[in-house]
């Protein structure tokens, strides 16, 4: 499935647009990757692995969530020796050396599986993937065999009690000894799978100041794993403490380049928080066939709740956040497939610049995932009603195991920081020209409302109006915030936060509409669904992201340059009224008639 691409002024092969290239320019119809792509292999791949889950984990599900590691070895073992475990593993170190979207797809289809699902995603995501990009080859073929095997199991380390989502500010040490060894003395906290991993990725600081990579091996002398955390939800899940105190790690076990552990970390991090939102968009799915089906044999009043309007329009909403999930989702795996097409030839250097272009998206990904699932497990929960509040219905784990997800992997809060700083110091280093745009959008609004009615036509003209006068207010409010605030706007998190919702919001509705297009000849049977979908996510966020707007301007202009902000602003967003029950109500027939997600 190819990703979005831009035409090279010298007329050669096109080449991967740029990443944040969403907020400068607009994805013409046929360009956004969509699951309607995937191709026949991928498509054999995902059901086999949906298969493997209802086969193998669902019947050992009290097991897995009893904390029973045994059970959960043996299953990595089968998905292992499936070939589900090295999707992103190199043919030549044991794996099948598939692209990221087959990755996410298995992704998405194992997320069926519950608590067992996490210790899959940290095996296979953040655990492995620091050895697959930055390992060295002996490294590689020491460890990688195993771990696509599911006979060793990895665990990443990075967050301490004091360092959290700024992980510069680790304490743990690393000292180089005489015969070349390391010697490790610190401590971490909420490390996913340490109970029973064999292989850490552990940061630590050479003398006290660079940030570097280790590997170390459960068993090490001075490696200790404390008792298992208790926590809200994940309860399946293994989540302890190490301390090291003195373990010694041999000098091959350095994982990258003395002070340059930032590098392994940060882009790991960036694929992580992608695979994130891939596994909230496999919980999502359940969900909706869950309170699908629930809807449909609870009866009350002489009929099934679903028949309901006001339950109807909840499985809607639904499946409205599963498709913009999803959308978005399968348009970055296209993305990060383009950036890494040949990356890893070029070494460890190619793929951590490959992985940097794309940091503002899987940011967004990652926000915009786990929210969109907490809304709809939430919703889960309330369609069940009372019956929702116990532990015997399947509403409650799934309230429960979503939560950690706007934590992990970078708090929301911190994502969403980073959305639009990186965009903004890619501005200031020339690496995207997203001021030229932003002047461009301020120059239209000082000139007056325009008379040009071009723009694409067709069934969602009116959205792609919308999407396109969404992009100019937020590159008007980038602007004016730099403007406002110049090198002071790092300060301004309440501004920041705002532009990332604009961001997050531009994206996502872009690509439903887009995606939408696309369908009437990438999935005809079912093109009126998407439409639907698409019509009411925008019906129902333009609202809200109008609000964020004239918000933020009250924030970055003052007086006169503020009337004239909010006047661009309601001209740009301005909609027409759409009447959203006919389009709830026909999305919600669409669930019922599938018993689920309708497309």
């Amino acid at each position: 499935m190819a990703g979005e691409t831009a035409t090279g002024t010298s007329g050669g092969q096109a080449s991967p647009r740029p990443g944040g290239a969403f907020l400068v320019a607009p994805a013409a119809v046929g360009d956004i990757p969509t699951p309607e792509r995937l191709n026949e292999d991928q498509r054999a791949i995902r059901k086999a692995a949906a298969t493997l889950v209802e086969r193998e984990a669902l019947p050992r599900r009290e097991a897995l969530e009893a904390k029973d590691y045994a059970a959960h070895r043996a299953l990595l073992a089968i998905l292992g020796r499936d070939g589900f475990l090295g999707i992103d593993v190199p043919e030549a170190f044991g794996g099948v050396g598939l692209d990221k979207t087959t990755s996410v797809a298995v992704t998405e289809a194992v997320a069926a599986a519950g608590s067992f699902a996490v210790t899959f995603s940290a095996h296979t995501g953040i655990g492995t993937l620091p050895l697959v990009f930055f390992g060295t080859d002996e490294q590689r073929a020491r460890y990688l065999p195993g771990l696509a095997a599911g006979t060793t199991v990895a665990a990443y380390a990075l967050t301490e009690p004091g360092a959290g989502s700024d992980a510069q500010a680790i304490r743990t040490r690393a000292t180089r000894q005489p015969d070349g060894s390391w010697r490790l003395d610190g401590s971490k906290q909420f490390i996913t799978n340490a109970g029973f991993a064999d292989l850490f990725t552990v940061y630590a600081k050479v003398d006290g100041e660079q940030f570097t990579a280790f590997l170390v091996e459960r068993g090490t002398p001075g490696l200790e794993i404390g008792p298992e955390e208790r926590k809200l939800g994940i309860h399946g899940t293994s989540t302890c403490p190490l301390t090291f105190d003195g373990a010694v790690v041999p000098a091959g076990n350095l994982l990258g380049e003395i002070g340059k552990g930032h590098r392994v970390a940060f882009n790991v991090l960036n694929v992580g928080r992608f695979k994130l939102a891939a596994a909230a968009l496999g919980a999502m799915k359940p969900a909706l066939r869950i309170a699908t089906a629930y809807a449909s044999e609870r009866r009350a009043f002489g009929r099934a709740i679903g028949e309901f309007p006001l339950v109807a329009g909840k499985l809607a909403e639904l499946a409205v956040r599963t498709y913009i999930t999803e959308s978005v989702v399968y348009r970055i795996a296209g993305l990060i497939d383009a950036r890494l097409e040949g990356a890893e030839a070029a070494g460890p250097d190619g793929v951590r610049i490959a992985l940097e272009e794309l940091a503002v998206e899987c940011s967004i990904a990652k926000v915009l995932a786990s929210e969109e699932l907490d809304a709809t497990v939430d919703e889960l929960v309330q369609v069940h009603g009372g019956y929702g509040y116990l532990e015997d219905y399947p509403a409650a784990q799934a309230y429960r195991d979503a939560r950690i997800n706007r934590i992990w992997e970078g708090t929301n809060e911190i994502n969403r920081l980073l959305i639009p700083g990186t965009l903004l110091k890619r501005a200031m280093s020339g690496r995207l020209d997203l001021l030229g745009p932003a002047r461009r959008a301020q120059e239209a609004l000082l000139a007056g409302p325009s008379s040009d009615a071009s723009g694409p036509g067709g069934p969602l003209a009116a959205e792609h109006r919308l999407v396109d006068g969404l992009r100019q207010a937020t590159l008007l409010l980038a602007g004016a915030a730099v403007q406002r605030f110049g090198a002071a706007l790092e300060e301004q998190q309440e501004v920041l936060a705002g532009l990332a919702d604009l961001a997050i919001a531009l994206l996502a509705l872009e690509t439903v509409v887009v995606r939408a297009e696309q369908a009437a000849t990438e999935a005809p049977a079912r093109a009126d669904d998407h439409l639907l979908l698409a019509r009411l996510a925008v019906a129902d966020r333009i609202g809200p992201a109008e609000l964020t707007a004239r918000t933020l301007a009250a924030s970055v202009a003052e007086g006169d340059d503020a009337r004239l902000l909010q006047a661009g602003l309601r001209r740009l967003l301005r909609a027409d009224p759409v009447d959203r029950v006919p389009l709830a109500r026909r999305v919600a027939a669409s669930v019922r008639a599938a018993g689920g997600y309708p497309v």
